[in-house]
């Protein structure tokens, strides 16, 4: 049994009409998640995302970012993981950006390491390309019903 409490950053936008969202590969685990990180204890879910968007992509928060106070979602679950039949407890907290300046989105889109993903994709757990998608992002879609949020 192992815990998670952590923190996301959704950043949503429409191609073709259809909503997506932008994720990172973890290498560690080898799969694309949402851009975020394991809080420590003397961190606040918000502080523990903007020092991750700083290390991580290089982002000033103030300068390049601003995420919003309040976050999109606060939730608390337990997975099961098929494979040794393990539980995994989470509790993460979802933002969004407050604002993003536009060198700092062209920054984010330009990295190989992220891509933007649909709907399908997530469903299916993996993109178009066949490379792995996280089953926590699936989850995470449902439970914060990313599906029905508008940008």
């Amino acid at each position: 049994m192992s815990n998670f409490v952590g923190a996301f950053i959704l950043f949503q936008t429409t191609i073709e009409g259809k909503p997506h969202w932008l994720v990172h590969w973890n290498y560690e685990r080898q799969e694309f998640m949402l851009p975020g990180e394991r809080k420590r204890p003397y961190e606040t879910f918000q502080h523990c995302l903007i020092s991750e968007l700083e290390k991580s992509f290089e982002l000033a928060p103030f300068e390049d970012f601003i995420i919003a106070r309040e976050p999109l979602a606060h939730l608390a679950f337990t997975l099961k993981t098929d494979a040794d039949n393990t539980s995994e407890h989470y509790i993460v907290e979802l933002f969004d950006f407050q604002e993003l300046n536009s060198s700092a989105r062209e920054q984010l889109e330009k990295d190989l390491r992220n891509r933007w993903v649909n709907e399908l994709e997530i469903e299916a757990n993996c993109t178009s390309d066949d490379f792995p998608i996280s089953e926590l992002l699936g989850t995470l879609y449902h439970k914060a019903n990313l599906a029905n949020r508008l940008s």
